[in-house]
């Protein structure tokens, strides 16, 4: 399959999150992705997403965007959000909130797993504050072939 780069920009609701995922499934099957690792992949866009539309683009009409880069040996997400709008509130995106999430998370607790999920699952993470005062979230899948896991 051919190099290509795909933008995607979906209403910041959860409704618009399993297209996206089937989409990126579908996607990383064609590029030769054994079906337990589009599995993987499927589920860090799930919780990256969801992330976004919880805690990034609160109003619905801003979006979310997804920048899709495929290769011969990788897939690459950028998962961007908006951050909120509302004046005074801070972007969930801090230091101090990123690890109170992962000082607190248990399995007891239903909520906070989606970045553990997300940097256990893909070869590369990456998140930042970006310029519109949201969060962008790159993710990094490579893949194998069977020659490469030879020793």
């Amino acid at each position: 399959m051919a190099n290509a780069d795909i933008k995607l920009k979906i209403p910041s609701a959860v409704f618009y999150i399993d297209p996206v995922r089937a989409f990126i499934g579908n996607l990383a099957k064609n590029l030769g992705f054994s079906r337990k690792r589009v599995a993987d992949i499927q589920l860090v866009i799930d919780e990256i997403c969801s992330n976004a539309v919880h805690h990034g683009s609160i109003d619905a009409t801003v979006g979310v965007e997804l920048q899709i880069r495929s290769s011969a040996h990788a897939l690459e997400i950028l998962v961007r959000d908006t951050g909120s709008r509302h004046k005074g509130k801070k972007n969930w995106l801090t230091h101090e909130r990123l690890s109170e999430i992962e000082t607190n998370r248990s399995p007891s607790n239903e909520g906070g797993h989606g970045i553990f999920i997300a940097k256990s699952l893909s070869d590369t993470y990456k998140m930042e504050i970006n310029a519109t005062g949201g969060t962008d979230v790159r993710v990094v899948f490579q893949l194998l072939k069977p020659a490469d896991t030879k020793p």
